[in-house]
């Protein structure tokens, strides 16, 4: 699948944009901020997206401290959106936490779908090893890690069942294996080649992200081995 990126050419005459396919959420994950997301906003930009990039203070606040800012503009947003605009979230890392711990307070009729880049929805092991040590920098390391009783762990797993929840792993990721950005209510799962903090980067990760934003599903190619599904 190729997507087409439009240039930087002025248009001499000016030209009246078309309605938004709908509005996305960016939410970056922990010591990042929103220009980390900056690439990706612009991208889903010029695929007709209106595109809401929000930032936080990533480091000093705890995973509780933030959760009723998030249920807060979430709640704002809602409130703000036309009936039939459709509403997505992107979010990569501990943004993919904080949006399940939102939505597990907070009803959003207008969410479809959401991506979770790099997720750690069953907790880190690198967390779990340097959490201690940076106690007394940042408390979300360790609620990120992947003991039982970590904050990521305690969190309700259930999201609303007409929403549909995609993921994306990082095939070279120094931070989480695999197995943990599963997800029980996902719908589709795909791994890319790319780091952990490079997915929110690469063009490949960018098309996948608006492949299911538009049909709920990743894109793969077509196996030639495999005979066609027979769905009568």
């Amino acid at each position: 699948m190729q997507l087409s990126w439009p240039g930087f050419e002025t248009a001499k005459t000016p030209v009246v944009p078309p309605a938004p396919k709908g509005v996305v959420v960016l939410l970056h994950g922990l010591g990042a901020n929103s220009w980390m997301m900056s690439l990706l906003a612009q991208r889903l930009k010029w695929q007709g997206y209106q595109v809401e990039n929000w930032g936080y203070y990533s480091v000093w606040q705890s995973l509780g401290q933030l959760t009723p800012l998030f249920e807060s503009k979430f709640k704002s947003l809602q409130s703000n959106l036309p009936d039939d605009m459709p509403l997505h979230i992107v979010a990569h890392s501990m943004g993919s936490i904080i949006t399940r711990a939102a939505l597990s307070n907070v009803e959003l009729p207008s969410l479809k779908r959401v991506v979770m880049l790099s997720p750690p929805n069953r907790g880190s092991h690198v967390a779990t090893m340097v959490g201690p040590y940076l106690r007394w920098l940042t408390p979300l390391v360790e609620e990120l890690s992947d003991r039982e009783d970590s904050f990521v762990n305690r969190l309700s797993r259930n999201v609303p069942t007409d929403l549909q929840v995609g993921v994306i792993a990082a095939e070279w990721d120094y931070v989480l294996r695999e197995i943990s950005t599963h997800i029980e209510c996902e719908v589709d799962h795909i791994m890319l080649p790319s780091r952990h903090t490079g997915l929110v980067l690469r063009r490949r990760a960018a098309e996948q992200i608006l492949h299911f934003l538009e049909h709920g599903r990743f894109h793969r190619e077509p196996c030639e081995l495999c005979a066609p599904l027979d769905c009568g």
